[in-house]
């Protein structure tokens, strides 16, 4: 009788520790069970030339930040007509109030290799390509890559 009783005390210890298992997994899964997945979504692309004249601001003031490159010759672009031979359009930074988001998406995004970086904030210019993401049509961040020109 005490053989058997051990023999169902193991079954019933077995069964509630794969019990156990199982609802750590459902609990550890629920977040993704439970929450739709946002597909990232390419929102715009471009090319752009980035040199001397997107260093510095509409003020005259020398620019210290790569994503505020990006927001002046994104102004330069847009605002002023002022276009290099490889810029080409976008749908997303025709207005100030995007483009002044321009430096915190690139920082949320993939950060340009520094050698790149270094010839654009020196003026000696490099061409660059710019991939804008997001969610639901939403701007999320910014990729930028080197472009080929």
């Amino acid at each position: 009788m005490l053989l058997m009783s051990a023999s169902i005390t193991t079954t019933i210890g077995r069964e509630l520790l794969v019990k156990a298992k199982i609802a750590a997994v459902m609990i550890a899964l629920s977040p993704f069970l439970t929450t739709p997945v946002l597909a990232e979504e390419v929102i715009a692309e471009y090319l752009t030339w980035l040199d001397a004249r997107d260093t510095v601001s509409s003020r005259g003031v020398k620019l210290k930040s790569f994503g505020a490159v990006l927001a002046q010759d994104r102004a330069n672009f847009h605002r002023f007509g002022i276009r290099q031979e490889l810029d080409t359009g976008d749908p997303v930074f025709g207005s100030r109030d995007m483009r002044e988001k321009l430096p915190d998406l690139y920082k949320a995004g993939r950060v340009v290799e520094a050698y790149i970086r270094n010839d654009v904030m020196s003026g000696r210019g490099h061409c660059v390509f710019v991939r804008v993401l997001g969610n639901n049509g939403r701007v999320t961040h910014v990729d930028v890559y080197e472009g080929a020109g």
